[in-house]
């Protein structure tokens, strides 16, 4: 069988309770969809399930002040991270690795501006694309990716 990899978009994120998601760890670092509350905002997508792997979240940073921004990615220290950066003449650089060779994590569209993708995964390639979704939750195996947006300058 084969494993789906969505993206499912909650635009108030207030934790797993209060959409109705009972998560639960299991193994290294792996996050499972435990219970999804019948009524709850996240049965109401359609798209969670229980026994769902939960592999990354994507966070905007549209209405986050640049306190929130920068102590999020503080907190995130002793992790893999690939940064997606405009710079001043409105060309995007490449995300390096750390030997400086290029990685798959901008395999994306490229439209998007000032986006930040960060990766738990030893594999930078799992990131997909978050044109459309904040919060991953599949049934697909594999380590956490962690990615975060920033929205139009």
């Amino acid at each position: 069988a084969e494993k789906l990899l969505m993206e499912v978009l909650f635009p108030q994120w207030m934790g797993p309770d209060k959409h109705g998601l009972t998560i639960e760890q299991k193994g290294q670092g792996e996050i499972f969809v435990k219970e999804v509350k019948d009524e709850s905002p996240a049965a109401h997508t359609g798209k969670v399930y229980e026994g769902d792997q939960i592999v990354g979240a994507t966070i905007y940073f549209d209405n986050m002040s640049s306190e929130e921004t920068s102590e999020l990615l503080k907190t995130l220290n002793r992790h893999k991270v690939g940064l997606k950066l405009q710079n001043k003449t409105g060309e995007k650089s490449p995300c390096r690795s750390p030997m400086g060779t290029l990685t798959e994590a901008s395999a994306g569209s490229s439209d998007h501006s000032g986006k930040v993708t960060m990766g738990l995964d030893k594999d930078v390639k799992n990131i997909s694309s978050p044109l459309e979704a904040g919060f991953k939750a599949s049934s697909m195996m594999g380590g956490t990716a962690f990615s975060t947006v920033k929205g139009p300058v």
